[in-house]
């Protein structure tokens, strides 16, 4: 019996790397469906949903069904005062925007209340200082005898985001 378990832990160890963004809607699932949220894909998805300047103006806050149901959902919104209005007239589009999204009917109606919207998270992205141009000579020169043009430029990028970086010295922008 323990060599089942044994067996069975290794399995899951021999899954080997995977990306973050892979495990971010299994974090993230639970705390959306708290909201009304089936999945994530609503708030995650909201700026190609409904594109970058209606998502700076407004933000899902949750989305309920009728019980027993998988249609006919209501679509609840928070919108900057000075934006709501335009939202109300855009209502259609943005319940045709989700449920294309979906791929199916889900959202029938939407109910809008003015607000501020939440902060975006802060940038953990560290700050690079620009770098001058006899530094991007000398990484371009190292990268140049790659043949693949597009490699050679992500080559270069990463080399100068990584000059630019350790300059900026530890403990900076971060």
């Amino acid at each position: 019996m323990a060599d089942e378990k044994t067996e069975g832990a290794r399995k899951v160890r021999r899954g080997g790397m995977r990306a973050l963004s892979n495990l971010a809607p299994g974090l993230t699932d639970p705390l959306f469906r708290k909201r009304g949220f089936v999945e994530g894909r609503i708030p995650r998805d909201w700026a190609q949903i409904v594109g970058a300047d209606l998502a700076q103006s407004c933000a899902p806050e949750s989305l309920n069904f009728p019980r027993g149901r998988r249609d006919g959902a209501t679509l609840k919104i928070v919108a900057l005062p000075g934006r709501a209005l335009e939202i109300q007239h855009l209502t259609p589009q943005i319940i045709e925007r989700v449920n294309g999204h979906f791929g199916w009917a889900a959202v029938a109606r939407m109910t809008i209340r003015q607000g501020l919207l939440p902060t975006p998270p802060k940038s953990r992205r560290p700050s690079l200082r620009p770098l001058a141009e006899r530094e991007k000579t000398a990484i371009r020169d190292r990268v140049g005898g790659v043949q693949d043009s597009a490699l050679r430029e992500r080559l270069a990028a990463l080399g100068e985001a990584v000059t630019a970086r350790a300059a900026a010295g530890p403990g900076e922008g971060t």
